[in-house]
């Protein structure tokens, strides 16, 4: 392993000198110990990163899995629910108001838009879902596996990544541009929105999708959220630092989406979190468990609360910043 960013994204304060905030010794989805699980948090842009990133070969290798859910695999254990179980997932589905950003809810922002990009966009359904009307569809995906899968719809796919962008992308521009929950795995986000502002038309829109790190439901569980996946997750990010880092790459947020509620009480979500839980166990770490009881009081806690603090990812709808 060795070190490709040793500072904070957006401030530039060295790792060494931030707050440590996690640790986290394997690799849930390889089962397997990961060396680079020491995480830490800058207070100053409430943004978490890794003390240490894994070098280009470990971090290619993490994301050789068998499921993974950019070629339309699931991870997630199925487990019949009890009576008690069904109770807790229809009082979360009644308080659950946040939008899964679809096709429509895109092109309400981007009214017109004839051509778009989706960066890393993994087994292509959320690129395809916006084909018709005359639209140019393009997508990046560094993942040779998600290509295939995506190029089997019929799209144009690209290999490279948001900071590596496709020599054929450079004299392109886009009315929508497209990343969802891609920016976390970004070596240095700065630099891949600052890639992304060059590619928008003047009225070009950019809509980023992130885990939500400020959510309750995040700070609660931590280590074993599903959300946190080290290492393929670099970077953690709230709303402040999500928007802070594209103004820094000199785009002006315009509007916000959130979701990601009731799936935290399903009895797979439940259970693989605490199979994370067992394997820190195993390991020596302390770390929280997911019970019915608790399940119902983590309801309790976030039902109400507003959606930065409520949801577990978060959305920015964003344009190029005035000159």
């Amino acid at each position: 392993m060795t070190a490709k960013a040793d500072h904070c994204p957006l401030c530039g304060t060295p790792t060494t000198g931030l707050r440590p905030w996690l640790t986290m010794p394997v690799d849930a989805k390889k089962r397997a110990p990961v060396g680079t699980g020491s995480l830490v948090w800058c207070d100053a842009c409430d943004l978490g990163t890794t003390l240490r990133q894994p070098d280009d070969a470990a971090l290619l290798a993490a994301y050789d899995l068998s499921a993974y859910y950019t070629s339309g695999a699931s991870h997630m254990p199925d487990v019949r629910p009890g009576l008690m179980d069904r109770v807790l997932l229809k009082c979360a589905y009644l308080n659950d108001s946040g939008t899964l950003m679809d096709a429509p809810g895109l092109l309400r922002r981007a009214a017109g838009a004839q051509s778009v990009l989706d960066i890393g966009c993994g087994n292509g359904d959320f690129l395809a879902a916006l084909a018709g009307g005359g639209r140019r569809l393009v997508a990046v995906e560094p993942d040779p596996k998600a290509r295939a899968v995506a190029a089997s719809k019929g799209l144009d796919v690209l290999p490279g990544t948001a900071e590596d962008l496709p020599e054929a992308l450079a004299s392109q521009r886009f009315d929508l541009v497209t990343m969802t929950h891609v920016l976390e795995h970004c070596r240095d986000p700065l630099k891949a929105l600052t890639s992304i502002r060059d590619l928008l038309s003047p009225s070009g829109i950019l809509y980023c999708e992130v885990p939500n790190c400020g959510s309750v439901y995040f700070r609660t569980l931590a280590q074993i959220s599903e959300m946190l996946d080290v290492p393929r997750h670099l970077h953690f990010f709230t709303r402040s630092s999500l928007t802070g880092l594209c103004n820094a790459a000199g785009l002006t947020v315009f509007d916000l989406n959130h979701h990601g509620y009731t799936r935290h009480f399903t009895t797979g979500w439940r259970a693989w979190e605490n199979q994370i839980h067992t394997m820190l166990a195993n390991e020596g770490v302390a770390s929280p468990h997911r019970s019915l009881l608790n399940s119902f009081a983590l309801l309790a806690r976030s039902a109400r609360l507003p959606p930065d603090r409520k949801y577990d990812c978060i959305g920015v709808f964003a344009r190029l910043a005035p000159a």
